[in-house]
């Protein structure tokens, strides 16, 4: 699928739409997967009390009371400190008359904003930069945050126009008590009665507030639990959550000037000032976080641990006329008369955008000149937006800006209700189904009820800590929890339990799963972890910039790997374990202009205005297009070889139409959730059919049809695929316990308390697997006379693997070596001896050789083959000696000469002969890009049939009068191949992820013996060998570099799999790779990548190294180290169970339930931006890590608004709507294990 066609997944606003009106940073627990966002740092959080206990205990209570008591002993309340005088004579207005008439539009939490551009709030004009100097992180971490508004002027100690953490404070007067927030919103409320009941303010945000007996003001978060004090003279004293962590703030006695904030972890950030504003932030320990320069008052200089300022430029009135990064790059803003930005540019032309205000619209022009227009009310909230193609988006908001409906541009209406506190009770969609949420005392959701009617249900203790939750199918999950509230330990439905330490700052400590095994962690002062110590002993150590960039890692072996950054943060360098160094450069916007490979091979990338990518130039000058359209969708694209694309989208932005080089047009219709019902090309209509809770129920093309049966979670009981059934079944963790295939065979999975796979009975046998404390597998078990022994390096990598016969008898034994870097560099092979590969500066194999092997291969800048031997006597010798190519597209190898139409697919291949007739295959296609039919040189026409995804389902060998004389039919589970029938032969398979680990085969013949094979594998997945289960050795390969295979003469059994994903036709001599087909004696595709140059930089060639990378689906290489071209990944841990699904069909929204399906998540699917953040999660779920690579300017443009600082640490996740989360999947993905 291409990176656009992701809106064919969409399924609509739903449930996903209560983020946009309620806060999705208030929830912070989840069951197990979903309850700890990070078991690292150890969150653990839920929402806290709504009012009441001040959270700390009675002597924080007291030391805060009496410093307070004895200013006002001495006679020196602290009054505001007095600002520099204005720049240009006039009245700097009080907070009072900033807010009177302006309560709506200043009561709006910034993050709340619609804004454009970089950034202004389309509502007010007003300009608004939100900055994050520092997070500390735990279970209540301590967040220092600057935020800059054009018309605010009630800033303290950053210059009158910025808000910060410290310039919290209550105003007091007559009118009534002010709450200015550190974001720059203003809460007005009226006068509360001491020990009265609460009071709330006339707009905004429902915070109560109270007045002690004492004197003192409450103010508290009901969403978050964040309760706040402030003293009689209005400062902010204390914050604190329900488990008693609490962050406590000093001042001077007589200034009233901030020094210090300290927190119950142990964290204490000081600050320095000097005139009335503050000069700098540090820890306790004098490290230096930042600096900060004023100029006659105005905040104009920031300075991090790069010694480079960001500087910010003023106007008379101090509104911010440009900001200059560490990097020189400069941006502008010029201002009307009431504060409203009207225009900004970058130094090139980046966002030069115009804004005009007139009678309630704000109309943007931006700088291509294409223009959307907002129109807003009274409360300057936007209640339509209009695309420059003319599609209105509506909206509706109650007074204290919840969301209450939003119409698309079909008319597609969703609508919300709220109770009396303001929590989210239900949801209407589109299509008039329901979903229900009801709520405890405390504001906590007890009962969710979806738009099916199935429910989950909730419990908490007094302290609002969830303490069991229980799904759809009736399975509970229980959590317990230390003193402190930081959670002790989770059991699962099945009674396991993991048990967890944490410090004082709520930061894991070590975690230890039901069977024992136990992860250590230590950290620096800034909370980051430096040391992850794995339940072998292995330690890998972190060093950290004082931002939070990782610089260097050590891992267990002490090879190490670093990384250098600019002051933006964008990584420079990067260079590995082997030495091997990537440089990367930079424009704009922090885009990236070009990327040099450690061979030296350069990519670049160019971009518009918008910040979009538009071109991408190879190492060899070619170049790849893209434009968009008014409305900033991809509307054309132009590949290497001249190939062009091109996009169509309807009034809603989903895709409507993608029309290719040839002409043939596909369209898409949807329903009203925007889901997919049809899609139509030339070869006909496949239609799509959904249940009740709008997963994929059905679907069916003009060939084949499918039908999926679900139980009340959504997982798979049975898939049905042209009258053939897979059923499945699942213990209480939804894990996979059996598997039957239409043939009837039947597979059985056992797990231990960790999760991990114990055993596997299929065809009547049974293997057993026995793990480390880690999970690497020992042994592998077929009875007494056939096992499988495993030994592993301190990286974890596999260094020998052992055939074992009866009696401890030694059958076979591999050992492996790798570089620095992880790359294979030898195999010592007990029965053909060693094997040595050379490797060049990218890491590609030159060289192979052996006692009586050797091959040869050369490479060109963008990785394409140009020269390529292997021994004379092995298969596919024609296609040895050089290649030719016209662009990317393979024109001749050796011998064999190719021709292709004009979507670059393959049409024919010819294999020349001296004084004989060419051997020719000619290659048909379908609408979809699969091969459809072959005819070999001797006339035979093979037909291949197709699932509606795209799955093979049958090959057919064709009379002279086109009909079938012979047919092999396909099962697939997910995307793995598991059965194949060819007459009465039918071949069972099962799987262990990449690897399969048994062949069963079975004649419809009762004179005839089943047959059951072990399958033992090389490093990425390919069968090497056949075992019978005596260790007889049925059959063995021997294969090249890049595929090309033979086997012993004297094999008594076969089987088709190759690489990983692969497999074998003989007709062809290609290999099936599901999505595209390959052609092992060039290491190409026959078509080019259909997701473009997302997975990779070449869209035809193979894996750059097969011993270390595979591509399983014919889509993107799985083993890459690093990110390539112009994109930005990101990073998903699965929830346990759900690693295969997510893997293989994508992020789907019931995976991650909101709303009145689960209002406490909000509906949020939980990213992280670094790969070791979802790493620190994928240790305890169990399913590896899965990377998505998004297009840089697509994820500034889709998914940089989700961003924000991980509560654990100096990292950045990302919080997408469960109704966004399906975009992902139009990306290329991988899954690390």
């Amino acid at each position: 699928m291409h990176p656009t066609e992701y809106k064919m997944r969409l399924s609509g606003l739903g449930v996903g739409m209560l983020t946009m009106a309620n806060d999705p940073v208030g929830a912070g627990s989840l069951m197990y997967e979903q309850f700890m966002k990070d078991p690292d740092e150890g969150v653990g959080k839920i929402y806290g009390e709504f009012a009441g206990s001040k959270g700390a205990s009675s002597v924080t209570g007291a030391l805060r009371k009496s410093s307070v008591l004895s200013r006002l002993a001495n006679g020196r309340l602290p009054k505001p400190p007095k600002l520099p005088e204005a720049p240009e004579a006039g009245h700097t207005p009080s907070t009072r008359e900033a807010l009177n008439g302006n309560e709506g539009p200043g009561a709006r939490e910034k993050r709340n904003v619609p804004c454009e551009g970089d950034p202004v709030d389309v509502a007010t004009g007003r300009m608004l930069l939100p900055q994050t100097d520092l997070v500390l992180p735990g279970s209540f971490p301590l967040v220092f945050t600057r935020t800059f508004e054009s018309s605010y002027r009630s800033g303290r100690w950053f210059g009158p126009t910025w808000a910060s953490t410290v310039d919290q404070r209550l105003e007091i007067d007559a009118a009534g008590v002010i709450l200015v927030c550190e974001d720059g919103s203003l809460l007005a409320y009226p006068h509360p009665e001491q020990a009265g009941p609460p009071v709330f303010p006339s707009h905004g945000r429902r915070w109560p507030m109270t007045l002690d007996p004492d004197g003192d003001y409450t103010v508290t978060d009901p969403e978050s639990g964040q309760v706040r004090h402030f003293a009689e003279d209005g400062l902010l004293t204390q914050q604190d959550d329900r488990n008693g962590a609490w962050i406590a703030y000093t001042y001077d006695d007589t200034t009233g000037t901030p020094l210090s904030i300290s927190h119950s972890g142990g964290y204490e950030l000081r600050l320095t000032s000097s005139d009335g504003r503050i000069t700098g932030l540090a820890l306790a320990d004098g490290t230096e976080v930042l600096r900060y320069g004023y100029t006659d008052g105005h905040l104009t200089e920031v300075t991090n641990s790069s010694g480079r300022p960001l500087r910010f430029g003023y106007d008379p009135l101090g509104r911010i006329t440009s900001w200059t990064d560490t990097n020189d790059r400069r941006f502008d803003y010029v201002y009307d008369e009431r504060h409203r930005c009207i225009a900004q540019s970058g130094t090139n032309g980046h966002l030069n955008i115009r804004f005009a205000y007139e009678d309630g619209v704000t109309t943007l022009t931006d700088s291509l000149g294409h223009r959307k227009r907002y129109v807003t009310d009274d409360r300057a909230q936007v209640v339509a937006e209009i695309d420059p193609a003319g599609a209105t988006t509506r909206f509706a908001y109650d007074r204290y800006g919840r969301l209450l409906s939003r119409t698309d541009p079909l008319g597609h209406t969703t609508r919300l209700t709220y109770d009396e506190a303001g929590h989210l009770t239900s949801v209407t969609r589109p299509d008039g189904k329901v979903s229900r949420a009801r709520y405890n005392a405390l504001g906590l959701p007890v009962t969710l009820v979806s738009a099916d009617g199935t429910t989950t249900t909730h419990a908490y203790d007094e302290q609002g800590n969830r303490t069991s939750t229980t799904d759809p199918s009736g399975a509970t999950t229980h959590f317990a929890y230390d003193p402190r509230g930081h959670l002790s330990s989770v059991t699962d439905a099945l009674g396991h339990t993991t048990t967890f330490r944490f410090d004082p700052a709520g930061l894991l400590v070590s975690a230890t799963d039901p069977l024992g095994a136990t992860t250590t962690y230590t950290r620096d002062a800034f909370g980051r972890p430096v040391t992850v110590t794995d339940p072998l002993g292995r330690t890998t150590h972190h060093t950290w910039s004082t931002e939070g960039r990782l610089l260097r890692r050590v891992h267990p072996d002490g090879t190490s790997e670093s990384r250098t950054y600019d002051g933006e943060g964008n990584c420079l360098t990067h260079t590995d374990a082997a030495g091997r160094v990537t440089v990367n450069e930079y424009g704009d916007f922090d885009l990236l202009t070009a990327r040099t490979g450690p061979d030296g091979a350069r990519h670049t990338f160019g971009h518009d205005t918008e910040l979009r990518l538009t071109e991408v130039t190879n190492p060899q000058g070619l170049m790849w297009s893209y434009t968009y359209s008014p409305t900033g969708e991809l509307s054309a694209e132009t590949d290497f070889d001249g190939r062009t694309l091109t996009y169509e989208y309807d009034a809603a932005g989903a895709l409507a139409a993608r029309t290719d080089a040839l002409g043939a047009r596909t369209t898409y219709t949807r329903n009203e959730l925007g889901q997919v019902t049809r899609k139509t090309t030339a070869s006909g209509s496949t239609v799509y059919g959904y249940d009740a809770r709008d997963r994929l129920a059905s679907l069916t093309s003009p060939e084949s049809s499918i039908t999926w049966l679900r139980d009340g979670t959504g997982r798979v009981l049975a898939e049905t695929v042209d009258g053939r059934t897979l059923t499945y079944a699942y213990d209480a963790l939804g894990r996979r316990t059996t598997r039957t295939t239409p043939s009837g065979a039947e597979s059985h999975w056992t797990y231990d308390a960790a999760g991990h796979r114990t055993s596997l009975t299929t065809a009547g046998r049974t293997i057993t697997f026995e793990r480390d404390a880690a999970g690497q597998e020992l042994t592998r078990s077929l009875g007494p006379a056939l096992s499988l022994t495993h030994e592993y390096d301190l990286l974890g990598r596999l260094s020998s693997r052992t055939v074992v016969g009866r009696d401890g008898r030694t059958i076979r034994r591999r050992g492996y070596s790798y570089r620095a870097d992880g790359y294979l560099t030898g195999i010592d092979d007990s029965l053909t001896g060693p094997r040595t590969f050379t490797l060049d500066a990218a890491a590609r194999v030159t060289a192979v050789d052996a006692g009586s092997w050797s091959e040869r291969y050369a490479y060109d800048e963008a990785g394409n083959q140009t020269h390529a031997s292997w021994p004379e006597r092995h298969p596919g010798a024609d296609a040895q000696g050089g290649r030719s190519y016209t662009g990317t597209r393979i024109t001749r190898a050796g011998a064999v000469r190719y021709e292709h139409d004009a979507l670059g697919r393959v049409t024919l291949r010819q294999k020349t002969r001296l004084s004989r007739k060419p051997e020719t295959w000619r290659y048909e296609w379908n609408a979809d890009d699969q091969l459809s039919t072959v005819t070999t040189p001797d006339g035979t026409r093979w037909r291949y049939t197709y699932d509606p995804l795209g799955r093979r389902t049958a090959k057919q060998r064709l009379s002279p009068a086109g009909a079938v004389v012979e047919e092999t039919t396909f099962t697939w589970d997910s995307a793995t191949l598991c059965e194949q029938s060819t007459g009465p032969v039918t071949l069972t398979w099962t799987h262990q992820g990449l690897h399969p680990l048994t062949q069963s085969e079975h004649i419809d013949d009762d004179t005839v013996d089943d047959r059951f094979f072990a399958i033992v594998t090389d490093l990425v997945g390919t069968p090497t060998e056949l075992l019978t289960e005596d260790g007889t050795q049925a059959w063995r390969t021997r294969a090249t570099l890049w595929g090309t295979t033979t086997w012993n003469r004297d094999a008594t059994a076969y089987t088709p799999l190759r690489f990983p994903g692969q497999y074998f036709d003989p007709e062809s001599g290609l290999h099936h790779n599901l999505f595209r087909t390959y052609d092992p004696e060039t290491a190409r595709y026959l078509t080019p990548d259909p997701l473009g140059l997302s997975p990779a930089p070449n869209p035809s060639t193979y894996v750059p190294n097969p011993h270390t990378w595979s591509d399983p689906l014919g889509l993107a290489p799985d083993g890459c180290p690093e990110e390539l071209g112009d994109v930005t990944p990101i990073y998903k841990a699965p929830q346990r169970g759900m690693g295969h699904v997510q893997e293989t069909l994508g992020f789907l929204e019931e995976h991650f339930p909101g709303g009145p399906q689960d209002p406490y998540m909000n509906g949020l699917a939980y990213f992280a931006k670094e790969r070791e953040l979802a790493e620190v999660y994928a240790r305890h779920y169990g399913e590896g890590v899965i990377e998505i690579r998004i297009p840089t300017a697509e994820y500034l443009k889709r998914f940089a608004g989700f961003e924000h600082p991980y509560e654990g640490g100096p990292l950045t996740e990302l919080e997408i709507p469960n109704s966004t989360v399906e975009q992902l999947n139009g990306y290329w993905r991988k899954r690390h294990k």
